[in-house]
C-alpha cells in the first residue's frame, strides 16, 4: 500500500506536498528534502486514514464516497462549485480541466481508493451521528451570510447557550478544530475576520462596505438555525430555503423543470447573485434562471410572475454588502422590475427559440427534398436557397 502511495506523491511538488501537510496539521519541526518530505506524507496518509479522513469538510467526504463507490480510475461528473474543493487542491482526487456540458469530471486513483474504500462510510457515519455536519452547517451558514464577519461577532452568532461547562468547552474544542475555521479566516487591517469562501475579495468587500453603505452599522442577528439551514447543501449554500421567500423560489424553480442537484445549484446561483448591487448587468444575471429556461414559460405574464419570485427572495436575502443586513430591513440595495425591460427581454428570448425551431423545420425539409443553391428557398421569402437560408449551411 505504502508503495502505491509512495509513487503518486512522488510526482507532486514540494509545493503541493508542504500544503497537504499544512492542510492536515502535519508538517515536520524541520523541512529537508523534498524526499523526506514525500516519506513523512506518505507515513502520514497511510498509517490511519480515519486520522485525515475526519479532517475534510463534508461536501470533500461526499464526493470522497461517490468515487470510490465508482471505482479507481472512474469518472464521476459533479456540478462544478464555485472554488475548488480541498481534495482538488490537494491533489487527492483528479480532476479534469476539460468541461463536458458545464460538469466537472473527477476520478480517484487507485492507490487513494485502496487506502480509504473500507473507512469512507463508516467516517462519514459517525459524522452525521456525532453532529460534526450540523456544525460544520451553521459555521458555513454563517460565514456566506454575512459574507465577512469579525471572528469575535462570528463566535457570538454561533455560540449556543451552555448547560454546562463541560458542554461549552466540548463545543470550543470542536470549532477550534474544525476545517473551516483554519481555512476560511483572513486578517483586515489587524483584524481576524471568518470570510465566505464565495467572496472573491475580502479588501474589495470592505472597501466597498466603507464608502457605499457606511450607515450600515451593525451585523444582522440570526438564530443558529438559520446558519445550519444555510449550509446544508454546502458547497451550493443558500439563505432562507425555510422562509417564505425561500420556498417560493424553490417551487417555481421546481415548477420549470429544475430538479435534484440541479435545483439546489440553481438556488445557490440566484443567492449568490442577489449579493451584488443592483444593475442592468447584474439583474439580468440574477434573472438568468428563467432566460434559460424560457422554453417552458407560457407567456411574458407568466415571465413576470417568476421575476417577482426571485426578486422577493433577493430582497429579503442578507446582503454580503449590508453586514448581513437585507434590502428590505434597510431599504438598500433592493431589485425591482423596471417596466419595458423584461418584456423586451423575454420577446428577444421567445424570438431566439422561435428561430432556432424554424431552423429546424427547414432542416427537416432539406432531409427529405434537397434543394439546390439556386432553387427558391423553402421558407417562401422569394430569395434563392444560397442567399437565404441556404447561408446558414455553406
Amino acid at each position: 500500500m505504502q508503495s502505491l502511495i509512495h509513487e503518486l506523491l512522488s510526482l507532486r511538488s514540494r509545493e503541493e506536498i508542504l500544503a497537504t501537510l499544512d492542510y492536515f496539521n502535519a508538517l515536520p519541526p524541520r523541512q529537508g528534502r523534498t524526499e523526506d518530505l514525500v516519506k513523512a506524507l506518505c507515513a502520514y496518509l497511510s498509517s490511519d486514514p480515519k486520522v485525515w479522513l475526519n479532517q475534510l469538510m463534508e461536501c470533500d467526504l461526499r464526493m470522497l464516497q461517490k468515487l470510490c463507490h465508482a471505482g479507481p480510475d472512474n469518472s464521476v461528473d459533479f456540478i462544478p462549485a464555485d472554488f475548488p474543493s480541498a481534495i482538488e487542491v490537494l491533489h487527492i482526487v483528479n480532476a479534469s480541466e476539460e468541461r463536458k456540458d458545464d460538469m466537472l469530471s473527477v476520478s480517484i486513483p487507485r492507490a487513494i481508493y485502496e487506502l480509504i474504500s473500507n473507512d469512507i462510510d463508516a467516517v462519514i457515519e459517525s459524522k452525521e451521528r456525532d453532529g460534526s455536519f450540523k456544525l460544520e452547517h451553521m459555521i458555513l451558514g454563517a460565514v456566506n451570510m454575512f459574507g465577512a464577519v469579525p471572528l469575535r461577532t462570528f463566535i457570538d452568532c454561533i455560540t449556543p447557550d451552555f448547560e454546562s461547562v463541560a458542554e461549552m468547552r466540548k463545543f470550543a474544542h470542536a470549532l477550534v478544530n474544525h476545517p473551516v475555521i483554519r481555512t476560511h479566516q483572513e486578517e483586515f487591517m489587524g483584524e481576524s475576520y471568518m470570510v465566505s469562501p464565495d467572496v472573491v475579495s475580502l479588501e474589495s468587500l470592505m472597501k466597498e462596505r466603507r464608502q457605499s453603505f457606511k450607515s450600515v452599522r451593525r451585523y444582522a442577528k440570526f438564530a443558529s438555525a438559520q446558519f445550519e439551514i444555510c449550509g446544508e447543501h454546502s458547497p451550493f449554500c443558500a439563505y432562507g430555503r425555510d422562509t417564505a421567500e425561500g420556498k417560493a423560489l424553490s417551487d417555481m424553480l421546481d415548477a420549470l423543470g429544475y430538479v435534484g442537484e440541479e435545483l439546489i445549484y440553481t438556488v445557490h446561483l440566484v443567492w449568490i447573485n442577489s449579493q451584488y448591487v443592483p444593475n442592468d448587468h447584474n439583474l439580468a444575471m440574477l434573472l438568468s434562471p428563467l432566460t434559460e429556461a424560457a422554453g417552458d414559460i407560457a407567456d411574458y405574464e407568466q415571465f413576470v410572475q417568476c421575476a417577482r419570485v426571485i426578486l422577493d427572495y433577493a430582497n429579503a436575502a442578507p446582503k454580503w454588502l449590508l453586514k448581513g443586513n437585507s434590502a428590505n430591513a434597510t431599504g438598500l440595495m433592493r431589485y425591482e422590475l423596471p417596466d419595458g425591460r423584461f418584456l423586451e427581454l423575454f420577446d428577444e428570448n421567445e424570438a431566439a427559440q422561435m428561430e432556432e425551431e424554424l431552423m429546424k423545420v427547414f432542416d427537416s425539409v432539406n432531409k427529405v427534398r434537397p434543394v439546390s443553391p439556386d432553387e427558391p428557398c423553402p421558407c417562401g421569402s422569394g430569395l434563392s436557397y444560397r442567399l437565404c437560408h441556404g447561408r446558414h449551411f455553406s
